[in-house]
C-alpha cells in the first residue's frame, strides 16, 4: 500500500515537472499542485509513522509484552512499562477495592419508669385536730379589740394632757404593734405632732416620711404632707417645702389641703 502511494507521488512530481517545462500552466496552477504535493507530504508522513506503530507492536508481541493500543502512535511507545514505575508500586498487586459502610448508633431505650400514684384520702381525724389547731392560733394572734382601743386611747390621753414624750412613745408603739389597723396613720401622724411640740422637726419628718409612704391612700395623707412641709421650713430646707406644697396641689386639686398649699406657697418669701 505505501508503494502505491509513493508511485503516485512521483507521477504528480513528474508531471508538475512537465507542466513546468512546457510554460502552458499558470502561476495558479503551480499554487494547486504545490498545496498538492504538500498534502501528499503530509499523508506519506503519517503513513511512516503508523508503519512503524505497527512494527512495535509485533516486536512487543513476539516479547510476551501487551501491545500498546491502536491508534496511539509513536507517543505510545515512549510510555513507561513496570519497570519505570515508582518504588512505592508494588508490581503485580491488585488494588483492593473499599466499600463505604455506615454504621448505626445503638440506641438502648431507657427502663420504663412507674407513674402511677396511689390515690389515698387523708386521714378525718388529723384534719380534724389540725383544723382546730389554727382556729386556736387565729384567735390567740388576733388581738383583743377592747384592748386595742385602750392602748390609742392612753396614747391619745397623754398627748392631751401635754405628757408629749409619753404620748409619742405610746402612738409609735401603736403603730408598729398594730400596723393593719386603720388608725395606725393616724398614730404616726399624732405622734409627729408631738415631735413637733417637743421642736423636734426631724423626727417630725421621719415619721411623716413613714405615714406617706406606708399609708399613701389614709385619710391624713395630704396633713401629713402639709405637715412635712412645715418640717422642712423649720429644718431651713426652704426648697423642699415649695415642691411639697406644689405636689399637694397637683396631686389633690380642688381639696382643702391643695387650698392651704396654695396659700402658704403664696406667703413664702421668693428669696427662698
Amino acid at each position: 500500500m505505501l508503494r502505491v502511494h509513493l508511485s503516485y507521488v512521483l507521477t504528480l512530481v513528474s508531471l508538475c515537472a512537465v507542466g513546468c517545462a512546457s510554460d502552458a500552466a499558470s502561476k495558479s496552477d503551480m499554487r494547486t499542485l504545490q498545496a498538492s504535493v504538500k498534502q501528499l507530504q503530509d499523508e506519506n508522513l503519517a503513513l511512516l509513522q503508523r508503519v512503524q506503530a505497527l512494527e512495535a507492536d509485533r516486536a512487543a508481541a513476539r516479547a510476551g509484552a501487551p501491545p500498546p493500543s491502536a491508534g496511539s502512535g509513536a507517543l505510545r511507545m515512549a510510555t513507561p512499562g513496570p519497570s519505570a514505575a515508582g518504588p512505592g508500586t508494588p508490581t503485580g498487586a491488585e488494588v483492593p477495592t473499599l466499600a463505604v459502610v455506615k454504621l448505626k448508633p445503638r440506641v438502648d431505650r431507657a427502663p420504663p419508669i412507674d407513674v402511677r400514684t396511689p390515690i389515698q384520702e387523708p386521714d378525718a381525724e388529723l384534719i380534724t385536730v389540725l383544723s382546730r389547731a389554727a382556729a386556736a392560733t387565729a384567735s390567740s394572734d388576733a388581738p383583743d379589740a377592747t384592748q386595742v382601743d385602750g392602748e390609742f386611747s392612753q396614747a391619745l390621753e397623754a398627748l392631751r394632757t401635754g405628757n408629749l414624750g409619753r404620748g409619742v412613745e405610746r402612738m409609735q408603739r401603736f403603730a408598729d404593734e398594730h400596723p393593719k389597723d386603720s388608725r395606725a396613720d393616724d398614730a404616726l401622724y399624732l405622734a409627729a405632732v408631738g415631735e413637733l411640740g417637743q421642736d423636734e422637726a426631724a423626727r417630725a419628718a421621719k415619721l411623716l416620711e413613714r405615714v406617706i409612704q406606708r399609708y399613701p391612700a389614709g385619710d391624713v395623707v395630704q396633713q401629713a404632707m402639709l405637715k412635712l412641709a412645715e418640717c422642712r421650713l423649720r429644718m431651713k430646707q426652704p426648697a423642699e417645702a415649695r415642691a411639697l406644697l406644689a405636689q399637694i396641689m397637683t396631686s389633690f386639686p380642688g381639696t382643702p389641703a391643695a387650698v392651704e398649699a396654695e396659700t402658704r406657697l403664696a406667703r413664702l418669701p421668693r428669696t427662698h
